[in-house]
Order: C-alpha cells, then structure tokens, then sequence
C-alpha cells in the first residue's frame, strides 16, 4: 500500500522533533565548561560553504555529460536552491527532486537523464563519505583492518564497472567526480575538526572524530527526517564519547555542524532561476 505523501512528511517532521527533544533531554548542558568558540565555529561555517562551492562544479560537470550548458552564476544558484530545499523538504534528498522538477520542466530536459545526474552525483558522495570513514576506523579496529582494507581496494573497481554499467552517460567523470566529492567532503571534514578541537584539544581522538563526522553525514543524507537533522544528533549523542568528547561537547558540535548547514542553504530561498537567459 502506498503511504500518502502527507503522512510521509508527518512521520519525518515527527521523528525529526523526537531525536531532538531526545537530545536535549539526555544533554547535561551544565557539562560544557567553556565559552563555545565562535571563531573556530566561523572557520567551520567557511569551510562547509567553501565545499558547496566545489559540489556546485561538481554538479555542473554531470550536467553537462547530458548536453546542458549554464554558466556559472545559474549553476550557483541552482545548486542554491537545491540546498534550500533539502533543508525545507522532508527527507534528505527533496533538493535534487526540485532540481529535476525545474530541468524538466523550465528547461526540458529528460527527467530520466536529470535524474541520473543527481543520483549519481549523490552515490559519488557517499562513497567518499564511507570510503574516508572506513579508513579513518582502521586504528579502532585492528582485528579487522584486512576486512576494511580488502573493501575499500574492492570498492574502486567495483564503482568502476558499475558506472560504466548503469551510469555510462556519466562515466567520463568518473575520476575527477570522484576526487571532486573526496574534496567535497575534506573541506567539511577540516572545518568539523577545527571546531571539535577547539573544544577539547586535550582528549579529542581526531581520526574517530572525523570518521564520526562523516558516518553521521550519510545518516543525515537518509531520507529519515527533515533536512537530515536531528540523526546528526543522535549519533553524536551516543557515539561522541568514544572520540574523547563528553557528552555535552558533542552535542555543542553536532549543533554547530547543523546550524552551519541551515545558514549556508539559506540564501537558496532569496534566489530566483525563472530566466532562461541565467542558463546560457
């Protein structure tokens, strides 16, 4: 039985608010002992919105795999527009729905091909967020370091056959899309790290922080709440610990990783892309 659009929005909307509540309410916010570091907290902000700007070359390049050619100022603005409506729509991919919407409709192109460039582009982006915290994992689990190596060896070639298999349209960007989305993900990761070891430079374990950090942005990119936030949360809430944070420091990062994410896809709800002449 399909389940009514509506109720979908509800039951995300719903478990979005109880992770949070659930957050709050497990958070002694009286453990966090020191101002927290609005400095560290801008590089962060700096480095997140500097990684939208290499995701948006990204995009653009898959665009033009199926003959669509913008400029630059379109392109921003369209990948704008796309984070807005992740943040606004339920789920975490109601962005790259728009954006097929819009290209099929404004622009006519097929929403099969437009579909394709989202979905790979996304695939392409969780790959890079397992691959680096898989290998950030290694030192935690020695005893199965073969296992997680053997892997990640595997998981290049498989990519690559399964590109060219289901995704050849887009093969010839396989390599640089790639690097693109590792990088993608390296800029957040370094803005994550800079404000985590402002908090606690004494007990932080970077390389679990930072495999935290990245496994707890494939949570948010599940199609389980609003805009990916409150799953954030929850796995910093019970796995933040094991990184040298305490409970409250964690929670005081996590908040700050997603208040970063809303500011930066902001502006998308100011922008318009009505004009065919910003794709030209």
């Amino acid at each position: 039985m399909k389940v009514p659009s509506v109720l979908k929005a509800a039951l995300r909307w719903a478990g979005t608010l109880a992770a949070l509540s659930y957050v709050v309410w497990k958070t002694d916010f009286s453990g966090f002992n020191s101002q927290f570091p609005i400095g560290a907290w801008m590089a962060l902000l700096f480095f997140y919105f500097a990684s939208k700007l290499l995701s948006a070359i990204r995009s653009k390049r898959l665009l033009e795999c199926i003959h669509f050619k913008s400029n630059t100022t379109f392109n921003l603005k369209l990948y704008a527009k796309g984070m807005f409506y992740n943040l606004l729509l339920p789920g975490g991919v109601g962005g790259d729905a728009w954006k097929v919407w819009f290209l099929s409709k404004k622009r006519n192109l097929g929403w099969k091909e437009t579909a394709g460039v989202f979905l790979y582009e996304r695939l392409s982006g969780m790959a890079a967020l397992l691959g680096l915290g898989g290998l950030l994992l290694l030192p935690k689990f020695p005893e199965y370091r073969a296992l997680i190596l053997a892997l990640l060896l595997l998981a290049l070639p498989l990519g690559w056959w399964l590109s060219k298999r289901l995704f050849s349209a887009f093969h010839s960007e396989f390599l640089v899309g790639n690097s693109l989305s590792v990088g993608v993900q390296l800029l957040q990761g370094i803005g994550f790290l800079m404000l985590a070891y402002t908090v606690n430079a004494e007990e932080l374990n970077v390389g679990l922080a930072c495999a935290l950090f990245f496994l707890s942005s494939v949570a948010s990119a599940l199609p389980l709440s609003v805009g990916g936030i409150g799953a954030r949360e929850l796995l910093f809430l019970w796995l933040g610990p094991q990184t040298g944070l305490s409970g409250p420091e964690a929670i005081a990062v996590s908040f700050g990783v997603t208040l970063a994410h809303i500011l930066v896809s902001l502006p998308g709800a100011f922008l318009r892309l009505e004009e065919s002449k910003d794709s030209k």
